[in-house]
């Protein structure tokens, strides 16, 4: 596994356009994970907004971000960094900090048709910890304490327009302790809840 942190220049046309859609800065991300051609892999990222915006890519492989250098020059503002990330050092009981970008939903029947279930995304606070507590039951590990750090609806568009999508986009910062060190590793890898290629679902430990 594979972590990057890219610096994409917000006066720069093509970056300015990635950082303002999703779809769009996920289909660049393609680019480097996978030749013309070919399907990239699953891979998790979270934009890191500010004067100075992040993009953190996790990735089952090495990218080639030069390939997007050479596509757009003067993409980057920096060189990125791209490091592996091992596992080989988490164990069960361990405490970590963590950071998270998720889409917290609960899928419910729609009233007006019972025999439809529809995903709605959480709005409460207490709401979007008890999801949080719940992926971890799922996921190996216990939440010892989180709080959230933003919440907001945001709206995007698919390729092409059409209707809005709008997703509920939750910023979660915290401890943790590893329950199950398999199911883990398979959450650091994999990703929690929805909407994943949107920039979702990364989660970030780190010790101390």
């Amino acid at each position: 596994m594979y972590l990057s942190r890219l610096r994409p220049d917000h006066r720069h046309a093509r970056a300015r356009a990635d950082l303002a859609s999703p779809y769009q800065l996920h289909a660049t991300l393609c680019r480097a994970l996978a030749g013309e051609g070919q399907a990239p892999p699953r891979f998790l990222w979270r934009l890191e907004a500010g004067r100075a915006p992040v993009v953190l890519v996790q990735s089952p492989r090495p990218p080639e971000w030069e390939r997007l250098e050479q596509r757009y020059p003067g993409y980057f503002a920096r060189a990125p960094e791209s490091k592996p990330v091992p596992l080989e050092h988490l164990r069960p009981g361990q405490v970590l900090r963590f950071r998270l970008r998720a889409n917290p939903t609960v899928t419910r029947k729609d009233p007006h048709n019972p025999e439809r279930r529809k995903r709605h995304g959480l709005r409460g606070v207490e709401e979007q910890l008890e999801w949080l507590s719940r992926q971890g039951e799922k996921g190996g590990f216990a939440v010892l304490g989180a709080t959230v750090a933003q919440s907001e609806r945001v709206r995007t568009f698919k390729h092409g327009g059409g209707s809005p999508i709008v997703l509920q986009a939750v910023l979660y910062e915290g401890h943790l302790r590893i329950t199950e060190l398999e199911a883990f590793n398979n959450t650091l890898t994999g990703g929690l809840g929805h909407a994943k290629a949107l920039g979702f679902g990364l989660l970030s430990v780190a010790r101390g």
